[in-house]
């Protein structure tokens, strides 16, 4: 599944951490990875709701150990439709395989001699490919080549994106860790997913918990500065693009888009790619127009952390321009059993 390796092209540009951002996530779990933390855990999973910047930490972190020639694979799991297939479990150990493959050669020897004598290995069970693909051909290694991969990094990011549902999800957090207790995978895991009940049930039962060093990230108003510094940046880009005059946004403009924002980087980002659109009215026009939902939510009394992230998105589609509107009609197509018929109507018009 090369699309979803951290630097395939499928991906690019990839969500990452905005320079001088996250900075404390970043050092944790890259010192972690590099072994110089006071957590010797084998595993690391990091959990959080939508919206949070997973993903991005895991984009910056498979970068920053990739550098320093830590990282022995990557892989980022994501509900993508099109072309790029993104979230095939059946294809997850196979991709390690062939990453840590490329990392060392003696490793990368014994696995295509594997498959040469039986290519059926990369269609098997998932049990059997992580047998087969990594756990057999790691205990065929001398010493000299076991330390090489010996501490590397594997991460997989998005694990509750990964298809066919929370039964996958739980065995491959059992693969993991049962080859950890066994010691029979020499890496560093780490796992990146949001809270879903299955997945904390697989990572706190007693053998799996005392394995796994847990990070949690949260939605906090606590990171304003950072998402601050990234509006500011984001803003002043689309400023240089488009020849803006300077007092196109005011801080005060900024520190508006920040609430909105309500401790999401994924509002942030959603806001800059909104408001520096080359197919829209034009950055000015855009960025009044998210100004405006700070009026439209007042006294909405709504606590959810993505209510104001739902009342972005209703703006966006009210954005659609006029005339035949195919995204409703795609829309429709996937949400028709949770509309009104009221609703209904008025997309079966367009």
């Amino acid at each position: 599944m090369p699309d979803a390796f951290y630097d395939s092209s499928a991906r690019d540009p990839p969500p990452s951490c905005h320079p001088g951002t996250r900075h404390d996530l970043i050092d944790t779990i890259t010192s972690w990875g590099l072994g110089t933390s006071q957590h010797t855990e084998p595993m690391l999973w990091m959990y959080g709701p939508a919206g949070v910047g997973k993903s991005a930490i895991a984009q910056t972190c498979s970068e920053g150990l990739a550098e320093r020639n830590k990282l022995g694979a990557a892989l980022f799991f994501s509900r993508s439709v099109g072309l790029h297939k993104r979230d095939d479990p059946h294809r997850l150990f196979p991709s390690l395989a062939y990453q840590i493959a490329t990392k060392s050669k003696p490793f990368g020897d014994i696995l295509d001699s594997r498959i040469q004598d039986d290519p059926t290995l990369v269609t098997k069970s998932m049990r059997e490919q992580f047998q087969e693909l990594l756990v057999k051909p790691l205990s065929q290694l001398g010493p000299g080549a076991a330390g090489v991969v010996g501490g590397l990094v594997v991460i997989i990011d998005g694990l509750d994106e990964c298809g066919k549902g929370p039964g996958m999800h739980c065995d491959i957090i059992e693969l993991v860790a049962t080859s950890v207790r066994n010691r029979t995978t020499p890496f560093r895991w780490v796992i990146f997913s949001r809270p879903e009940t299955h997945i904390v049930g697989s990572f706190t039962t007693n053998d799996t918990h005392l394995l796994t060093y847990q990070l949690e990230i949260r939605v906090s108003r606590k990171i304003d500065n950072e998402i601050t510094l990234y509006l500011t940046d984001g803003l002043r880009k689309v400023h240089q693009r488009n020849g803006l005059p300077d007092s196109w946004v005011s801080e005060r403009d900024i520190g508006i888009l920040v609430n909105l924002s309500g401790g999401l980087f994924i509002y942030a980002s959603t806001v800059i790619r909104f408001i520096g659109s080359h197919e829209s009215l034009g950055p000015v026009d855009q960025l009044r127009a998210v100004l405006a939902l700070a009026s439209d939510n007042k006294g909405a009394g709504s606590v959810h952390p993505l209510s104001e992230l739902d009342l972005f998105y209703t703006l966006i589609m009210q954005c659609v321009p006029p005339g035949p509107k195919p995204v409703w009609k795609v829309l429709y197509l996937f949400t028709s059993r949770f509309l009104s018929a009221g609703t209904i109507a008025t997309l079966e018009r367009c």
